[in-house]
């Protein structure tokens, strides 16, 4: 178990395509929204809003960057597991590697993969913001609070790529696996655009995890009670049933998880080719 962690937590973190999505474009992105969005902004608010109207800002991009990160990394999660589940059948069944052993593994590594992935993020993003022109120096309001929520958000991104690959895999359709891989940085930058260009029903805010864990974010980054979406800051949603949501997540895609992997059969990768 311990080289299957090392070799998951080495895989990810020298991934090419994950470093450029993941890390790259995400600062390119933040570095958009510090230099040349924040200053124009800024003018339109009174002297005596500026700082408190500047912490949400940030907070609200640092929840859509990182929502963004995680997707990237959950895509680089479902093309590295097609690759490992050819053989897997074989390894459950003939080797001391059981179900359960390979699932905590995938979790474990990819959730120190993407913790010392968003942390550094999290560094970064606060040193932009915070040098560019304007004079506020913003940093997460409460650091110990920031982490658990990061740690929910890395752990749904993980089984919503681990349940992708399953479900493709046991229904027979690697012919569309790049597609399957690619679902959640699409659904990424869909809620993304949603929570910050869009005004929607509050209940998506509980029903929907990424929207769900954008709010956590937020609240992680500034410490206050997340609005219900940007388009609409004077209503608030339920923190409570925010987490509980996200949890709920969670638990649901890791459980079918563990029932779907005891129920996969040999297929061949090479048919992902023909598409």
């Amino acid at each position: 178990m311990r080289r299957f962690l090392i070799y998951i937590v080495k895989r990810l973190l020298l991934n090419p395509n994950l470093v450029g999505w993941g890390i790259l474009y995400i600062l390119f992105w933040g570095s958009i929204g510090a230099y040349l969005m924040a200053p124009s902004f800024i003018k339109q608010i009174p002297t005596a809003y500026i700082s408190k109207v500047y912490q949400s800002y940030v907070a609200s991009w640092y929840a859509d960057l990182v929502t963004l990160s995680l997707s990237a990394l959950a895509v680089s999660v479902a093309f590295m597991l097609f690759y490992q589940t050819g053989t897997l059948p074989y390894l459950f069944r003939y080797s001391r590697l059981k179900e359960s052993t390979y699932i905590v593994s995938v979790y474990s590594g990819t959730l120190i993969a993407g913790l010392a992935i968003e942390l550094s993020l999290t560094g970064l993003i606060s040193v932009i913001f915070s040098n560019n022109g304007i004079g506020i120096t913003i940093y997460p309001h409460e650091f110990y609070i920031l982490i658990p929520f990061i740690l929910l958000a890395n752990l749904f991104f993980i089984s919503l790529s681990t349940f992708l690959v399953l479900l493709t895999i046991k229904f027979n359709g690697m012919r569309v696996q790049n597609l399957i891989s690619f679902t959640p940085l699409v659904l990424g930058f869909l809620f993304y655009s949603l929570f910050t260009f869009s005004e929607y029903p509050k209940t998506l805010d509980y029903t929907s995890p990424y929207l769900s864990l954008i709010l956590l974010l937020y609240y992680g980054y500034s410490g206050n009670t997340p609005p219900a979406n940007l388009q609409n800051p004077q209503s608030s949603a339920s923190l409570e049933l925010v987490i509980i949501s996200s949890i709920l997540w969670v638990l649901i895609l890791t459980l079918a998880n563990i029932i779907l992997i005891r129920r996969i059969y040999f297929t061949n990768i090479e048919e992902s080719k023909q598409l």
